[in-house]
């Protein structure tokens, strides 16, 4: 309190500070760690039933490792779409994702990650008179990324192809 009166009367006063370092990349905790190969920056394009689409999405960890986050970007045909998911440790060491889009969707899926071949899959639990929503990434030998969105219409028909398409990491 002193120090603010008394900078009040005489000015500011500077005081030389070390420059902040450029915070480092939390490593994945340990239910995490199975989506480490989705992490960095992909540049995607496909299609399906919405049309062609093109954009970039990122996974990167926060919250010092805690969760992993999607930021997901593309243009389609019907316009821009954004959305966000989280990763994160749910109970008993399963991975939990929540997702949020610009269009208002909010979707929870149950996910699971597997390293040979370096795949991960978001499936939503069944739920009596809605959709179920299936996301799935595989990491193929070139280091592209094959992406698929998929619905199963409610009363338990498989699912459907909705969209799909490549992702290179830049």
């Amino acid at each position: 309190m002193l120090q603010a009166l008394s900078a009040c009367a005489t000015g500011p006063q500077r005081h030389e500070q070390p420059p902040l370092a450029a915070p480092a990349v939390a490593e994945l905790t340990e239910a995490l760690k199975p989506f480490s190969f989705l992490m960095g920056t992909w540049d995607a394009e496909g299609g399906g039933t919405p049309g062609a689409s093109a954009g970039t999405f990122t996974f990167q960890p926060d919250v010092q490792g805690h969760v992993l986050i999607r930021r997901n970007e593309s243009v389609t045909p019907g316009g821009r779409h954004e959305d966000l998911m989280v990763l994160h440790p749910g109970a008993q060491g399963a991975v939990r994702a929540s997702y949020f889009d610009n269009e208002g969707h909010v979707i929870q899926y149950a996910a699971r990650a597997e390293s040979s071949p370096a795949s991960a899959e978001f499936v939503t639990d069944e739920a009596s008179g809605a959709p179920r929503f299936r996301l799935s990434y595989l990491l193929n030998t070139d280091g592209t990324l094959n992406v698929r969105f998929e619905i199963a219409p409610p009363g338990g028909a498989g699912f459907r192809t909705y969209l799909e398409g490549t992702a290179r990491r830049r």
